[in-house]
């Protein structure tokens, strides 16, 4: 990858108290000399939206490439996918894998994980990743997710522990889950997790927390999961209130 300095230039930000700042700069893309970007993955927010959004807010131009289960099996077959699964994302005809990994890079190129921030944005990067691993069963219907050879369900759960996890996610799990990211939040001072500074971090829990609430994310979790944490939905609103966000949003209508 090319060096940040070869085609962005960072213009000091003007007042922290701005109502949707960015970070401590803002990032403007010199189209010229910008990496050329696409990004692979099925034709739904999933785990891809938060990088398309940190794209997007950055200001750079990327091929938003949808596809089907069928075309990433092909895509699979072709050596295409380093590690057989999708998002990946080619940066200047090098393929990369592996969603978090993709996300820090989109943030630190759109300048929305700084690097005096980053052990704070992780931490609750981190607790977000925890929540995707619980929610596998549920989203499978099989404990192990899907087996990576033949993508059939691996380790199937019956009727009745399809019910006891769908009961545990919506009682005990994701409302603690959610309560503690709550504490989070309201102990940075917010707005946002990192303070005034709006991080990856930020959008990773908007595409959750907002497909929850709409029921877009994963069958059978109710959006009461997220009853006891009003500083958290206050926070879905802010990001989706964000102009780059809002207009982003637009564009998929």
């Amino acid at each position: 990858m090319r060096g940040l300095q070869h085609w962005r230039l960072l213009v000091p930000h003007a007042a922290s108290s701005l109502r949707f700042p960015f970070t401590r700069a803002f990032a403007v893309v010199n189209p010229a000399m910008a990496p050329k970007l696409k990004l692979t993955y099925l034709d739904f927010k999933g785990f891809a939206e938060p990088i398309r959004l940190a794209l997007f807010i950055g200001g750079f131009e990327f091929e938003d490439r949808r596809v089907t289960y069928g075309e990433i099996a092909e895509l699979k077959e072709g050596g295409y996918l380093p590690f057989g699964s999708v998002p990946v994302l080619e940066v200047d005809g090098k393929v990369h894998s592996q969603t978090q990994a993709l996300l820090r890079w989109a943030g630190r190129q759109a300048g929305l994980y700084p690097e005096d921030l980053q052990l704070q944005c992780d931490a609750v990067e981190e607790a977000l990743v925890d929540v995707k691993k619980v929610l596998v069963p549920q989203w499978y219907g099989a404990m192990l997710g899907r087996n990576p050879t033949t993508k059939e369900p691996c380790v199937l759960l019956s009727p009745e522990q399809r019910a006891e996890v769908e009961e545990a996610l919506n009682e005990a799990i994701l409302p603690v889950r959610f309560q503690q990211l709550e504490q989070v939040l309201v102990a940075s001072g917010g707005p946002f997790f990192c303070g005034d500074v709006l991080t990856i971090c930020d959008l990773s829990f908007y595409v959750c927390a907002s497909g929850i609430l709409d029921g877009s994310y994963c069958g059978g979790i109710r959006p009461e999961v997220l009853a006891a944490c009003p500083t958290l939905l206050e926070l879905v609103k802010r990001v989706e209130e964000h102009p780059k966000v809002k207009e982003w949003n637009l564009k998929q209508e």
